[in-house]
Order: structure tokens, then sequence, then C-alpha cells
């Protein structure tokens, strides 16, 4: 069973400019939610208890997003163990 997922978010985005020179591609709304709340939310039904990042350090609101939101705080009554790492772009 798999127990861990490893998330890379540090890409630059530059097929979605300029849009993504403003907004973390991650957190562009589909459907009315983030597309990272989308990748959660299979890690959820699949078992997933712990999630690691990697975000780059342009992509700090990534992190900001999940530590102000309340989906984050629904994560964390699943008991998921959410990790973020600097990636040294």
């Amino acid at each position: 069973m798999i127990k861990q997922a490893i998330i890379p978010l540090a890409g630059l985005g530059t097929r979605l400019l300029p849009l993504t020179s403003v907004f973390a591609k991650e957190l562009l709304p589909i459907n009315g939610k983030p597309g990272i709340e989308y990748i959660l939310d299979e890690c959820i039904e699949a078992g997933i208890k712990e999630v690691v990042f990697i975000i780059s350090k342009k992509k700090q609101m990534i992190k900001n997003y999940f530590y102000n939101d309340s989906f984050y705080k629904k994560i964390k009554k699943k008991m998921i163990k959410t990790y973020f790492y600097n990636d040294n772009f």
C-alpha cells in the first residue's frame, strides 16, 4: 500500500504566462476550487497519510494558502501529514 505522495510543484508555469507570473498555477481555480485540492482529494481517497510538496522559493504562495485555508484544516482532521520542501532553483 502506498503511504506517501511526493508532489513536485516547483515548475515555472511558463505555458500560462502572464497569469502565472502573479499567481501559482497550482492554485488556479478549476470548477471553483484550486487544482491542488483535486490532487489532495485523490490522495485522501487512496488512503495516503503523508503528502510532501516540493515548491520553489517563488511559490511560497502555495504554502501560505494551506496554512491559512479551511481546506488545510479539513486535511489535518483526516490525519494527513503535509510537508513543504523548498527546491533550490
